[in-house]
């Protein structure tokens, strides 16, 4: 369900709190110096499926890597940043810092990567009476915070200390309240059990945890509410400072005695995402982001979008970056403004922008109708937008997409040199090829391609949660819960696997999913992309085309099991959407629900004496 939306000033925190937050803890940085911390970005390696496979090891996950460099500017010198694909055998009861276990393990993770949080959560209670204060946090947190309690193990009931359901101003709000409750020589742990019983946690919006009278047998959550949003992203901590504590590759256990020196950070980071602006003037139902971001638009200062792109470059020699934009060109006035400074910037003698290449996120409507902007935008290094097109027809949603738009936009991106990158969204009730229209999922896919598409993401239409539409989905009692005795995991909910009952059976919608990859990746479009057809960007359609047919084969052969099991079948519906929550929850009086009143009243009326059993989590 969509999340509830606060109003008008009320969405924001006073300007320059995130500052305040962070100078208290750095005037206790000597003691916070002296805690290990671990920020781990769990991955399911499972999921690596187009239209990431190939590159997703080459760029460290934004939200972990966010963090990390929080507590570094906070004060916590002793932070590794882990990444789970790059450390597929990481323990953290195995980690070590200097000698010493650490002492607050965040962990952050999607929906997709939720098995891998638990497991990490399970590991960390071995450690018994050294284990560290245990904070969870990214997507799956923000969205169904109450999932992590109860996990089973072998020691019964366990689950994490807190759930941290906000961005990165929540977690500094805590942990200064924990740091008021802590003793001398005292854990974190003991301070957040301390804080906990006093009931101050409860005036931080965006926690949610166990009650101080419940136990992990009967549990009972705490939920402090929404969080409120900072407004500015210059108050917040360089993009480029988790960069400087990040675990090296490999196969262990445990931790590297040092992290990934800054003159070799490059060999294994190839991009680096930025947050430039969030907010998108579309409210279309199947996306979450809209309410996420409260329905505000922020954004980066001109200064500080230079600042962190140049030091990239000068400190790192990272070139590529990514632009983490719902719509970049939803505000003309704030892209004119970005684009222009990086244009005009140097590093050294040179412009910025001839040394450096990112990409971004836009609408088509936008960007065609700021088209007179692209000029700027090329010398400001953009080289690649990725357009949430999704139905060429519209017959999906209506975002201002046209057949004829698309045409002059993608001719006038080439001529600029500036990648248009497509993505598209396979529906119920759409043919993978339609005669004498574009409606088809082949059709469009090779229009794109004929347009000047450099590269195409397929993906089927899934309720995501958090959507207007995804309780609706549940309700149609078409969603898949198992196929056999087989349950859909958490990681198959990826937009990659088709886990809605249609018209047709769900393993031919699986193949043609596949199929419209294999219609943009293939070894004709290969031999077509040698041709030098007058475009700038002939090289990069050539590349893209190469990587993709790689990755169209892999994708099938990961992806034949689910569809094997779709073929056999029988298919298990779910009657309704899952539990939100499986286990009672308090909302303290002051605290601004997280969910609309319609929820609330529904959650309050069920009975949770019975707590509804999660395969998931058990798994």
């Amino acid at each position: 369900m969509e999340l509830a939306v606060r109003r008008g000033a009320d969405r924001f925190v006073p300007p320059g709190s995130y500052r305040k937050l962070e100078a208290r803890l750095r005037e206790r940085s000597a003691e916070l110096a002296e805690m290990p911390a671990v920020v781990l970005s769990c991955f399911d390696r499972s999921t690596r499926l187009l239209p990431f496979v190939l590159y997703d090891q080459w760029m460290f996950p934004s939200g972990a890597r966010s963090v990390a460099g929080a507590l570094v500017q906070a004060g916590f010198a002793r932070t590794r940043a882990v990444f789970q694909l790059w450390n597929p055998n990481f323990r953290p009861s195995e980690a070590r810092i200097d000698g010493r276990p650490p002492e607050l393990l965040l962990l952050s993770s999607m929906q997709i990567h939720a098995r891998q949080a638990y497991e990490a959560i399970r590991d960390a209670w071995r450690m018994g009476p050294e284990r560290p204060l245990i904070i969870c946090g990214g997507p799956k947190a923000v969205y169904e915070p109450y999932h992590f309690w109860p996990i089973k193990s072998k020691q019964g009931p366990i689950g994490p200390d807190v759930v941290c359901t906000g961005e990165v101003y929540v977690l500094l709000d805590l942990l200064n309240v924990l740091l008021e409750h802590r003793g001398r020589g005292e854990g974190l742990r003991l301070a957040f059990e301390r804080a906990r019983r006093t009931g101050a946690l409860e005036d931080v919006p965006g926690l949610v945890y166990l009650d101080p009278q419940a136990t992990l047998e009967e549990p009972v959550l705490v939920d402090t509410g929404l969080q409120r949003l900072v407004q500015h992203f210059d108050e917040l901590p360089p993009e480029y400072l988790g960069l400087t504590v990040m675990e090296f590759p490999h196969r262990g256990t445990g931790l590297s005695p040092r992290p990934i020196p800054e003159h070799r950070v490059r060999d294994y980071v190839k991009f680096v995402s930025v947050v430039t602006t969030q907010g998108c003037k579309f409210n279309c139902p199947y996306c979450p982001i809209p309410a996420l971001n409260q329905k505000t638009w922020r954004y980066r200062s001109p200064e500080s979008l230079v600042h962190q792109y140049r030091t990239l470059f000068e400190r790192f020699r990272i070139k590529f970056g990514f632009g983490t934009d719902d719509n970049f060109f939803n505000h003309r006035e704030t892209a004119e403004e970005l684009l222009t400074a990086l244009a005009r910037a140097k590093t050294g003698r040179h412009p910025l922008g001839t040394k450096i290449r990112w990409g971004t996120e836009a609408t088509q409507f936008d960007t065609y109708k700021n088209r007179d902007l692209l000029p700027v935008a090329r010398a400001a290094g953009l080289a690649a937008i990725w357009f949430g097109i999704e139905d060429l027809t519209a017959e999906l949603v209506n975002k201002g997409q046209k057949p004829e738009v698309t045409l002059e936009l993608f001719r006038l991106m080439h001529a600029h040199k500036i990648a248009p990158m497509a993505m598209i969204m396979f529906h119920e009730g759409q043919p993978f090829y339609s005669r004498h229209s574009l409606y088809g999922l082949a059709n469009q896919v090779e229009f794109l391609r004929r347009a000047g598409a450099i590269s195409v993401q397929c993906t089927v239409h899934t309720p995501a949660v958090g959507t207007r539409e995804y309780e609706k989905t549940y309700h149609t009692g078409r969603v898949i819960r198992a196929v056999g005795k087989y349950v859909i995991p958490e990681a198959k909910i990826d937009g990659n696997h088709v886990t809605v009952a249609g018209k047709e059976p769900a393993w031919q919608r699986q193949l043609k999913l596949l199929g419209g990859y294999a219609t943009f990746y293939n070894p004709l479009n290969l031999l077509r992309a040698l041709k030098r057809d007058g475009s700038p960007l002939w090289k990069m359609r050539l590349g893209y085309q190469a990587a993709g047919l790689v990755a169209t084969l892999w994708t099938a052969v990961r992806t034949l099991p689910y569809v094997i099991r779709l073929w056999k079948g029988p298919l298990q519906l779910h009657a309704g959407p899952p539990p939100m929550q499986t286990v009672p929850v308090r909302r303290p009086t002051h605290a601004f629900p997280r969910l609309p009143a319609s929820a609330l009243r529904e959650l309050e009326a069920a009975d949770h004496s019975q707590p509804v059993p999660s395969p998931l989590r058990a798994a």
